[in-house]
């Protein structure tokens, strides 16, 4: 039975709350996701390469690559919505030094303007 996607999870609301997940994720609902990205991935790069061990590796590690890109952005964002780097990190798996380390030291450019503290 596969379970509808499009319904909330057990693991909290994301709206800001403190029924928010600390930590990331990864479970089957991550995964389902991650799968039906890697598929769409591939009909649009290489339909002809469907189920090629080699394909499907490029697309998961352009998928690993372009998450990295955009999550500097997304911090940003919870910065400007006063999400503290104690919350920012643990929502990272970060400790709240490290997280403000990777994403938040003055000179470090995200949206086209400097994340300060």
């Amino acid at each position: 039975m596969t379970k509808d996607l499009r319904q909330p999870s057990d693991h909290g609301s994301l709206s800001g709350g403190t029924d928010q997940p600390a930590e990331p994720v990864a479970d089957t609902e991550t995964a389902a996701v991650l799968d039906e990205a890697i598929t769409s991935l591939a009909l649009l790069r290489h339909p002809g390469l469907i189920g090629d061990a080699g394909a499907h590796l490029h697309d998961l590690v352009s998928l690993v690559a372009q998450a990295d890109a955009v999550l500097p952005g997304g911090v940003a964002e919870a910065r400007d919505q006063d999400y503290t780097w104690a919350q920012i990190g643990d929502r990272l798996g970060l400790s709240r030094p490290r997280a403000w380390w990777r994403y938040g030291r003055p000179g470090r450019c995200h949206h086209g303007h400097p994340v300060t503290d």
